[in-house]
Order: structure tokens, then C-alpha cells, then sequence
């Protein structure tokens, strides 16, 4: 074997780098693995961006068929679920309004990407964005369970509120001692069938 320290000049870090197998740079780890973010919500992003989801197309090995459970016309697969189907659509459209998000994003990765690279507005909006993407996917999950499993008509408004009250729940119980105000209130009237639920206030400090 050739023995490469006597070769002049030879940087052996760069060699070791060289040589070994280079792996694909996974740029949504710090991005999903947050403190704020409640765990079951990270794990589930997690699958999703791993390709891991137990969705119906993975079981295209059965020869059966299998379509997606909201909408029930095209062959479920994370992406169809969690972006492309009518029903996921309806909900990231208003999500997305809610926060004042403009860009649309049509793949896990590409939503996590924008989220890791999202450097205006406040630290707060931040924050609140990132429990937003992995509630909203976790909720989607959660809701095709129901639907699949339990037998629920799936509910886009309901979801939508559902999120909503989530993710304030979540920030509320993340942040409400980590600021100096006297009161932060995030107001916003959620409607169900018709009816007004609530107007939500947060109470800081």
C-alpha cells in the first residue's frame, strides 16, 4: 500500500474527504428538530420529509387499489396528501393567508427549505410559521386517520380551526413568560358552520 503521508504537498483532510462516500446535506434537520415545536409534530414532519409516512402507495405491492382518503379520485402518496389533493389545497390556502404567507409550496421539502431560509419579519413570526408547517402536517395525518380508520367525513374548515387554536395553544405554552409586554393579543374570529367560536387573546408577562 502506498504510504500517502510522504507524498509532499498532500493535505490528508482533503484526501479523507476525497475518498469518503459523500452523503446528501439534509438542510430541514435544525429546521424541524425545535424546542417550541412539540415533539409528535417534529417526528411526523420527520417521516414525511424521509418518505416514511405509511401512505397507500406504499402498498401498491397488494394490488389493490387505493385512493387518497379526502378525496378519493387520485392514488394517495404524501405528496397528493399533504399538498396536491383538493382537500390539502383548501387548508394550506387558508394556513397560508392566516400567516401572511404569499409563496406557494408544493413539496414537504421545499416548504421546510423556505422556512429554514425565511429571514424577515419578527423571531416571533418565525417561530409561529414553524409550528404552523409541522402542526398543519401533522394535523393532515392525523385527519386522514380519522377519515381512513374512524369513518369521519373529512372537515377542511374544521381542520383549518383546529390548526389555528393548535398553534397559538403551542406558542402560548413555548413563549407566554418569554416576553416583557403587558399583553400580546393575536385575534382572530373562527367561524365552524356559521357560527363565531372565539376571539383568541394571549396575556403575557
Amino acid at each position: 500500500m502506498t504510504d500517502w503521508s510522504n507524498v509532499k504537498g498532500l493535505d490528508m483532510s482533503k484526501a479523507y474527504e476525497y475518498f469518503r462516500p459523500k452523503l446528501t446535506r439534509q438542510l430541514w434537520k435544525t429546521a424541524i428538530w425545535k424546542a417550541f415545536i412539540p415533539s409528535k409534530y417534529s417526528f411526523i414532519l420527520w417521516l414525511g420529509l424521509r418518505g416514511r409516512l405509511a401512505t397507500r402507495d406504499r402498498l401498491a405491492f397488494l394490488q389493490e387499489e387505493h385512493p387518497c382518503s379526502f378525496c378519493i379520485n387520485t392514488m394517495e402518496s404524501a405528496s397528493h396528501l399533504l399538498f396536491a389533493c383538493p382537500f390539502s389545497v383548501h387548508v394550506w390556502t387558508d394556513i397560508r393567508q392566516w400567516l401572511g404567507i404569499t409563496r406557494h409550496m408544493s413539496t414537504l421539502p421545499s416548504a421546510v427549505k423556505w422556512l429554514k431560509k425565511k429571514k424577515t419579519g419578527s423571531s416571533v413570526q418565525n417561530k409561529v410559521r414553524a409550528i404552523a408547517l409541522a402542526c398543519t402536517v401533522y394535523s393532515f395525518w392525523r385527519h386522514r386517520n380519522e377519515v381512513t380508520f374512524e369513518g369521519k367525513a373529512p372537515n377542511p374548515e374544521g381542520l383549518v380551526i383546529c390548526i389555528k387554536i393548535t398553534v397559538y395553544r403551542s406558542f402560548w405554552h413555548s413563549f407566554h413568560t418569554d416576553f416583557d409586554c403587558t399583553l400580546i393579543h393575536i385575534v382572530d374570529l373562527l367561524y365552524l358552520s356559521g357560527y363565531a367560536w372565539s376571539i383568541m387573546y394571549i396575556f403575557c408577562g
